[in-house]
């Protein structure tokens, strides 16, 4: 996708239900880690640190040197269990790579960019990784990914413009450069935890 903020849902895929949650002066989301990362996380002047580079192109410059935290709308959205398209692969990948314990962050406005993107242009390839093919068949070369990470920061939304239409909504708490995206004082463990055993 070559464009910015285009929706796969305008193209005949069903898009996940949820939605932002908001609260008074803010927005709420939640984020998996793992139980040995918690004493790091809720450290004096720590939090969630932003360690993965946003691609930026032609299309997004302004995201040239920046770092994002990803988190979700939902505490288990239904794009993660029951996907018409991705089937388990993407609570697989959380099991595998993310972790089980939940927390919830309630992030003021202002003092983050906060988007929405799709992580279904990210599952394709990894569905076809894992199970040997294309769910979406939107013909990325998956070989590098570099296709589908494009289509992914082409989808982002500014996360209070975000009305619906992503097949995987994940939340992207963007800023410059590495570092703490979201201080520790936002975040608290989640008083319900879906992936804990």
């Amino acid at each position: 996708m070559n464009t910015r903020w285009q929706l796969l849902s305008h193209y005949g895929y069903r898009p996940d239900p949820g939605s932002l949650e908001r609260s008074p002066g803010g927005c709420v989301l939640y984020h998996y880690t793992r139980r040995e990362r918690l004493e790091q996380v809720f450290a004096a002047d720590s939090g969630l640190h932003a360690r993965l580079p946003v691609l930026a192109s032609e299309l997004t410059p302004e995201f040239k040197d920046c770092y994002v935290v990803e988190g979700l709308l939902n505490p288990l959205p239904h794009w993660l269990t029951a996907s018409p398209y991705f089937g388990s692969v993407g609570i697989e990948m959380f099991k595998e790579y993310i972790g089980d314990v939940l927390l919830q962050i309630e992030l003021p406005l202002g003092i983050a960019d906060v988007y929405v993107a799709d992580y279904a242009h990210i599952l394709e390839c990894k569905h076809l990784d894992r199970r040997g093919m294309a769910s979406l068949n939107l013909g990325y070369d998956c070989r590098t990914g570099h296709e589908a990470i494009r289509a992914y920061v082409h989808s982002y939304i500014p996360a209070l413009d975000y009305a619906g239409g992503h097949i995987a909504p994940v939340v992207q708490v963007v800023r410059k450069g590495e570092g703490i995206a979201i201080p520790c004082k936002y975040i608290r463990i989640a008083d319900i935890q879906p992936l804990s055993v």
